[in-house]
């Protein structure tokens, strides 16, 4: 009757531990995804005046961009054409260290960079982006 009795103890000592570890495991989980960063405004560079090879990229870019970021999603959206609005863009190409057109960019709230592409954008790409950020 001993040997049961403590085989009984350790048994309910096993799955409380076991039960403390998974709620611990659980919240773990929820903190993580609670202090992910989270996609406030995405910010979208271009040349609206350029050289052919560079033009070409951004009208589509333009194009990409256009399509992705409607309806719901063009809230989301900051657009900056650097051929007519040099000051705005330089800030953010200092800032994220932009070498070239376009440029899209993904910011959180505090304005620290989540992805970034250059040069030639890919709707897939951006839509992945977009997914995995919950937008």
């Amino acid at each position: 009757m001993g040997k049961e009795r403590g085989f009984c103890i350790m048994v309910r000592k096993t799955v409380l531990l076991f039960g403390l570890l998974l709620a611990l495991a659980i919240s773990n989980i929820t903190v993580s995804q609670a202090n992910q960063r989270q996609l406030a405004q995405v910010v979208y560079i271009t040349l609206s005046k350029a050289c052919s090879c560079t033009l070409v990229l951004c009208q589509a870019g333009d194009i990409i961009v256009g399509n992705v970021f409607s309806g719901e999603r063009k809230g989301l959206l900051k657009r900056i054409d650097y051929s007519t609005d040099k000051e705005a863009a330089r800030v953010y190409i200092k800032q994220y260290g932009i070498t070239q057109a376009p440029a899209i960019l993904f910011l959180d709230t505090q304005g620290k960079l989540l992805w970034m592409a250059l040069g030639e954008l890919s709707e897939k790409d951006i839509q992945e982006k977009l997914r995995l950020l919950g937008n």
